[in-house]
């Protein structure tokens, strides 16, 4: 794989600071000292919880609003389409979901998010019986969770924003508190609970210079593309990121034998086209400005493909995937369906001929880093996050099924508590239930290894913070089938 290196630099200038001394009643601006508008950007986060057994929840926020010390509430975020935020991806990553939107000068107490009815898979790794109204689920089962009712939540914020001020505000959304059970039988989702969002301004330790916060692992496909900019549209959500494009952005390329990318003179960028599928990595300053950090090329030429995690079926060769992304290239009527969305269960049966390999994204050029163990159908691992080209995606009694003509293991997500620390590396206690319960040669404190350069840590400095040990944590790590760690991080993030 070849990796070509940009050189990128943000300059970012410091504007005079306008007084504000009152609010209009009317508006929620200014009224003497002051005036004109600040710029405000939203980024939304998960708390990593602990041993969570859900596989896909998914949150749609359908309004957002700023609620002055006095005067009429400042909408920030109004869709005219929803799309479902997808919440278990963000445990590691962010996702941008108001950028540079225009609010009053002035003083800000509170901000109100609104959402609508929540959905979400998870599976019972329990040995009782877990009830809702209206349904239940086996141990052992993945299911559906109930239902969360759409409802509006108000999040403390102390804000005081002056003319063209630029600030960030992060939402970090807790789905451990939202999830309530009754004596370990009894569930329900309910985003009312106490502590579910919180609201800050402080950025996290970590980040790169100028980051108000880091939006990555984005995939979708290449709809323009210059010498300075990258546009990427989500074929699951319809999301597409402008992101600005020069020497510091690295550009990766999966193995070549899902890719199709033979790139000209050994030069990957010859592959990257319109049309192509990315994974990218991008800063987001406090401005709403993106600037793409790293392009992993997935396809040369975008294929019908989905994402997603795998647990064991019943049925020999077949195994379930639980979606988290997309892509309909054929025009198959099942594939490309708006019902085709987060936590869509799939079965998926792998042709005569497929091939399985490993996307080293970050971890491309990552010293020692040579990962083994992904080869064939026995390294398939309950909790795994692959990516498959497929064909023949239909619909059945017994749901959705397709063939898989190619399968690529990329970045699962896995929360837990640090354990014990060894220089680059360490173990984690309190992984997801279902993981340690379906792989049961998986060490219950399995370790992960972290590079430098390469791993990017988030919310600490890396394992030698002091806030490191013992945290919560959330990885996303390839995770291998082999006697070397388990888990390769290319993200590590403690809250």
């Amino acid at each position: 794989m070849t990796r070509k290196l940009l050189i990128f630099f943000v300059l970012a200038a410091v504007l005079p600071l306008a007084s504000c001394s009152g609010l209009n009643h009317g508006s929620g601006g200014c009224t003497t000292n002051c005036g004109g508008n600040a710029s405000v950007t939203v980024t939304v986060f998960d708390t990593p919880p602990t041993g969570v057994t859900v596989l896909s929840f998914s949150l749609p926020i359908v309004g957002m609003s700023l609620t002055p010390s006095s005067g009429t509430p400042v909408s920030i975020y109004s869709p005219t389409s929803v799309v479902p935020t997808e919440l278990t991806r963000l445990e590691t990553d962010s996702a941008a979901l108001v950028t540079a939107a225009t609010v009053p000068v002035g003083s800000y107490t509170a901000m109100s998010v609104t959402i609508g009815a929540t959905s979400g898979v998870f599976v019972n790794a329990s040995k009782s019986t877990i009830t809702w109204s209206g349904g239940s689920c086996s141990p052992g089962a993945v299911c559906n969770l109930p239902t969360g009712a759409a409802t509006t939540v108000s999040i403390p914020l102390s804000l005081t924003l002056s003319s063209n001020q630029n600030q960030w505000i992060g939402l970090d959304v807790n789905l451990n508190n939202a999830i309530v059970t009754t004596n370990g039988t009894a569930i329900a989702v309910d985003f009312t609970q106490a502590s579910t969002f919180a609201a800050t301004t402080t950025t996290r330790t970590g980040l790169p210079s100028g980051a108000a916060d880091m939006i990555e692992d984005f995939i979708g496909t290449v709809t323009a593309i210059s010498s300075s900019s990258i546009t990427v549209q989500s074929g699951m959500s319809g999301k597409s990121i402008t992101a600005a494009v020069n020497s510091s952005t690295a550009i990766d390329v999966a193995p070549t034998n899902y890719t199709n990318c033979n790139p000209v003179s050994g030069t990957p960028v010859s592959c990257l086209v319109t049309g192509s599928v990315v994974s990218m990595d991008a800063v987001l300053s406090s401005s709403g400005v993106f600037t793409a950090t790293e392009i992993d090329l997935l396809d040369a030429a975008a294929t019908d493909e989905i994402e997603g995690v795998i647990y064991p079926t019943t049925t020999p060769g077949v195994v379930g995937l639980i979606l988290a992304d997309k892509i309909s290239k054929s025009g198959n009527a099942v594939l490309a369906a708006s019902t085709t969305t987060y936590g869509t269960g799939i079965f998926l049966t792998a042709s005569s001929n497929i091939g399985y390999n490993i996307d080293s994204k970050t971890l491309t050029t990552a010293p020692g880093f040579t990962p083994v163990g992904f080869s064939g159908s026995g390294d398939l691992l309950a909790g795994q996050m692959i990516r498959a080209q497929v064909t023949g995606v239909t619909s059945g009694s017994n749901g959705l099924s397709a063939t898989a003509t190619n399968v690529l293991l990329r970045w699962s997500r896995i929360s837990a508590t640090v354990n014990l620390v060894a220089g680059s590396s360490f173990t984690m206690t309190n992984i997801p239930a279902y993981i340690s319960a379906l792989n049961t040669s998986l060490s219950l404190t399995p370790q992960v290894y972290t590079y430098s350069p390469g791993t990017q840590f988030d919310g600490v400095t890396g394992t030698t913070d002091s806030n490191f040990q013992n945290a919560s944590v959330a990885i996303r790590a390839l995770y291998i089938n082999s006697n070397a760690p388990a888990f390769q991080a290319a993200k590590v993030r403690v809250p």
